[in-house]
């Protein structure tokens, strides 16, 4: 994974990805079997997570048929599912996280989208139970998906909305590994509940949550990969200053939020978001016609 999409800035509160690129192209088909391995797990969650070889799994069609559409539907959708997949991968790889609840638990049929926070992941730590809840936009222009991230914010971590994730949430976990189940399944599905309850008695989410963590994905098209022919100090150079900009966009929203969220903004430059999108449906096609 560090040699394909290396994680070039490492802070609390910013992180940043680009793709890997030299004089033999860029590295987009080694990323895609990345998120392909990803596929299992992101959809059907913890008891999915670190299987061996995913796409020899007798699930992973059932995880393809999940992710597919019907032609009409997967127009309109699918830069929003590639978009949560590479979230999902890029907080497995780099932040350490564990899958909870698989994406796919909250739709209806194959065809409807689920209705929920992109991600539901758990951070791993010593002392506390911490959620992860991340949001992800995939656009051609980064200022848009950093747009449509803050508006996610304001329309989504509110009591009532929270509380109504967290039933969803404690309904769906379950694991066959008894490892799991035992020191992260049920003490998480407690907690939740702990949380659900107090937030009918609470208005506000700072009087209940103190572990709350909001990984905000933007995926977008960046046009310096062309002018570049192979990685160097230059790109870099701009590359970083194109971030610093971009983090500063974000953090002069003054986004009014509850004290307990801890959101980190993710930036992940793309040659060509229509291409890896293009391509990655087509692997996904070829498995489930």
């Amino acid at each position: 994974m560090k040699n394909i999409v290396p994680q070039h800035i490492n802070q609390e509160t910013l992180k940043s990805y680009y793709l890997y690129f030299d004089e033999n192209g860029n590295k987009s088909s080694e990323l895609l079997d990345i998120l392909m391995d990803s596929l299992l797990e992101f959809v059907f969650g913890i008891k999915y997570k670190n299987i061996p070889t995913p796409r020899e799994h007798k699930k992973f069609f059932n995880a393809c048929e999940k992710l597919y559409k019907e032609p009409k539907a997967r127009n309109s959708k699918k830069e929003g599912d590639l978009g949560e997949i590479i979230l999902h991968t890029l907080l497995r790889k780099y932040v350490g996280t564990i899958p909870f609840a698989g994406r796919f638990y909250f739709a209806v049929d194959k065809n409807t989208s689920p209705k929920s926070f992109d991600i539901v992941h758990v951070l791993p730590d010593e002392f506390k139970n911490i959620l992860v809840l991340g949001e992800s936009k995939m656009y051609a222009d980064a200022k848009g998906g950093i747009d449509a991230l803050a508006d996610d914010i304001k329309k989504h971590f509110n009591a009532d909305y929270v509380r109504k994730q967290f039933v969803k949430i404690s309904e769906a976990v379950s694991s066959d590994n008894l490892i799991d189940q035992e020191t992260i399944v049920k003490p998480m599905i407690r907690t939740i509940e702990d949380w659900e309850y107090m937030l009918r008695k609470e208005k506000t989410l700072e009087n209940v949550i103190d572990a709350l963590c909001v990984p905000l994905l933007c995926t977008y098209n960046y046009d310096k990969y062309n002018e570049y022919t192979s990685l160097c100090e230059q790109f870099i150079k701009e590359y970083e200053i194109h971030i610093g900009e971009l983090y500063n966009y974000f953090d002069n929203k003054n986004i009014i939020r509850p004290a307990c969220l801890n959101i980190l903004l993710m930036l992940f430059p793309v040659p060509s978001k229509d291409i890896l999108i293009e391509e990655y449906y087509k692997r996904i096609s070829e498995v489930v016609e």
